[in-house]
């Protein structure tokens, strides 16, 4: 049985940093060092978390997951039946930047987020630029969550029992006699935000998997003001319904393994306003995440919605043309285009009225792609190299070709990106960290990409191309810069292959342009009705 953990039930955000994984043992006892004592569950070491999202993708503000505690690790595959025990349903609902202004967060409590500290790291070391680039880049991508979490005493008086997956399924779908022992707040958040995109769209998005390690200080005042959790080598799942149509009924789960992280996880939440007081505290924390070259990084949830993405695609087994290089063409959009309905209403319609593009599969899936990584370059002022720091890992490439189509408004460009490094390096210690790292190299900032759309083809060649609305923000030195934009990404071709194309994707890109940018230029306007008609459009689509 699972002891209960020191929890911080206001609003607190959420602070996530990697570490390399051979330094796990010496970062713990750092810790054990300035009072924290290390704690894992022996009869249920094993967390599994199974993210629910919709055939709509996994909506920005809210996050809906199922935990279990187990003893035994999947493997390559695994099944839940309805039957299947939870022991926890978690819903969370965040605040972005924009909105913690209306909740009474100031800008400078997301100032006071930061956990490496100025003082303990000399702006010429390398080490420390790539740190607090990493961090500043990703406290402008943070959130503040409220969280409800859900257990079978909450809806049962049979406490020692745990919520089935088909409890779950019926509670996130549809009003049904659970309701009755829910608090009126949880019935709320479930009946505005969760049940009307889910009643009929709900799908089992992705799995994690990790044996996590509980850090919990003596210190009394700590423990109401910080909460530390380290999780080695997480791995992702994709999963899916077995009866996609019918998993109100029988919603039995199957998945399959996608990835394991070369890294451990290092996460802080924290009430940001007393963090700054016990200075102690700060000052340690700030010590380690230095020592340790930790580099702030994007959730489990977000890592994991990318991976899911990709294997899609490279389920299809296109063929890839134009070996060695992605082309792509890109057109600045209105910001009203980047709002996740928005995305999975307009840009749906968009393809289907489309003349010259179709949607790849009439069974479409909303594609996400989430990257987040330090940048920089090697050469003043032409760019030799550019380099990509993600995580453990250390990518060296060539400069990418950008070719203007169209200079004036809205401009068009084609770039040519190769698909491989020409040299990658995986770190496994901070010791060794210098030794892939050049002293010369100019840290261009921090780099946040976000992107959502849909696999379509062209109606005439067939080639497949996944066209995308993005967000990519760079921030230095709290200068952030932000660029949407809407995407075209040759992906390959489904039957043939011929070398010689350049030309043909180049004019179909150019095609994309003529067809899309005179539209989403402008901002959407919605009219009266037109949202409720946009609701009737996507339930009709994923029906």
């Amino acid at each position: 049985m699972r002891k209960s953990l020191p929890t911080i039930d206001l609003e607190r955000s959420e602070l996530r940093y990697v570490f390399y994984s051979q330094d796990l043992k010496p970062l713990i006892n750092d810790f054990v060092k300035i009072g924290f004592k290390a704690t894992t569950f022996p009869s249920s070491p094993v967390t599994k978390t199974i993210y629910f999202g919709s055939k709509l993708g996994v909506r920005p503000g809210i996050s809906i997951k199922g935990r279990i505690y187990e003893k035994n690790r999947e493997e390559n595959t695994l099944s839940f039946s309805g039957e299947s025990r939870f022991n926890v349903l978690e819903i969370k609902s965040t605040l972005n930047h924009d909105e913690m202004y209306y909740k009474g967060f100031s800008e400078q409590t997301s100032q006071d987020q930061k956990l490496i500290s100025s003082q303990t790291g000399s702006g010429d070391d390398i080490i420390f630029r790539i740190q607090r680039a990493s961090e500043e880049g990703l406290l402008h991508q943070s959130t503040f969550k409220t969280k409800s979490r859900l257990r079978k005493e909450d809806i049962s008086k049979e406490i020692k029992s745990n919520l089935t997956l088909q409890e779950i399924v019926t509670l996130l779908c549809v009003p049904s006699e659970l309701d009755e022992r829910l608090s009126p707040e949880l019935r709320k958040l479930l009946n505005s935000q969760v049940r009307s995109i889910h009643s009929k769209t709900l799908v089992p998005y992705l799995m994690t998997q990790y044996s996590r390690i509980h850090l919990i200080p003596d210190n009394p005042v700590w423990k109401q003001t910080i909460r530390i959790t380290i999780d080695p080598g997480v791995e992702y799942y994709g999963l899916d319904f077995l009866n996609k149509y019918d998993f109100l009924t029988h919603p039995d789960i199957t998945g399959e393994y996608l990835d394991r992280e070369k890294f451990c996880r290092l996460e802080f939440k924290v009430d940001p306003l007393m963090i700054k007081k016990e200075k102690v505290l700060d000052s340690h924390i700030s010590e380690i995440l230095r020592k340790y070259g930790c580099l702030a990084f994007i959730s489990k949830k977000w890592r994991g919605t990318t991976l899911v993405s990709d294997s899609y695609i490279q389920n299809q087994t296109l063929w890839t043309e134009p070996y060695g290089k992605h082309i792509s063409g890109y057109f600045p959009v209105h910001q009203s285009w980047y709002r996740y309905g928005n995305i999975t209403g307009y840009l749906y319609k968009l393809i289907r009225s489309s003349k010259t593009f179709a949607l790849y599969d009439e069974d479409a899936r909303m594609l996400i792609k989430n990257e987040n990584y330090v940048s920089g370059y090697l050469g003043f002022p032409i760019p030799s190299m550019v380099i990509r720091i993600h995580g453990p890992q250390i990518q060296y490439y060539l400069p990418p070709k950008s070719k203007p189509i169209k200079t004036s408004s809205p401009e068009f460009y084609i770039t040519e990106h190769y698909h491989h490094p020409i040299r990658t390096a995986m770190v496994n210690s901070v010791t060794n960290l210098n030794d892939y790292l050049l002293s010369s190299i100019t840290i261009d900032g921090y780099a946040f990409f976000r992107s959502y759309g849909f696999l379509v083809k062209h109606n005439t060649s067939n080639r497949v191309y996944k066209l995308t609305i993005e967000k990519y923000q760079k921030t230095l030195e709290n200068d952030v810069r932000t660029e949407l934009y809407c995407k075209m990404r040759y992906i390959g071709a489904k039957n043939t292959v011929n070398m010689d194309v350049h030309e043909e994707i180049y004019e179909e890109l150019t095609e994309f342009y003529n067809e899309f940018a005179p539209i989403m230029i402008h901002p959407i306007e919605l009219g009266e009705g037109e949202l409720e008609y946009i609701d009737d459009h996507l339930m009709e689509f994923i029906s």
